[in-house]
């Protein structure tokens, strides 16, 4: 009689231990961590020229630059990253009215593109 219940219990938790592991399953890392910031040429012209022209420009330029600070070329915004001011800005938490760019933070994947580039000492090309 104890074999058969020991057979029975077997029988019930070997397709429970099946399903179970089955939930944990993922095709890639990506889906377990989540998309991984896209591949970008950490150089002022492949990749930091148009988020700055993108995100910031629109009130880092002109005659009357927000701040005082122009963003508007290369020699700018090298100055700005490796004085520590834009990274300084870009990485304040949103909700502190001196965060940049004030209509919504970028997102981490940019940052850390900003931070590479700054580590790399600002390459132009």
């Amino acid at each position: 009689m104890r074999a058969v219940n020991t057979l029975q219990h077997h029988v019930f938790w070997i397709p429970m231990l099946i399903l179970s592991l089955q939930g944990c399953y993922y095709e890639t890392a990506d889906e377990f961590f989540g998309l991984g910031c896209p591949d970008r040429i950490e150089t002022y012209d492949a990749s930091i020229a148009g988020l700055i022209d993108y995100r910031c420009t629109g009130c880092h330029s002109g005659n009357s630059p927000e701040g005082g600070l122009m963003l508007t070329t290369y020699e700018e915004v090298k100055s700005a990253a490796l004085n520590g001011d834009l990274l300084e800005r870009i990485e304040l938490p949103e909700s502190n009215s001196a965060s940049m760019p004030p209509n919504g933070s970028l997102d981490s994947c940019d940052i850390d593109l900003i931070k590479t580039w700054i580590a790399l000492g600002g390459p132009e090309f």
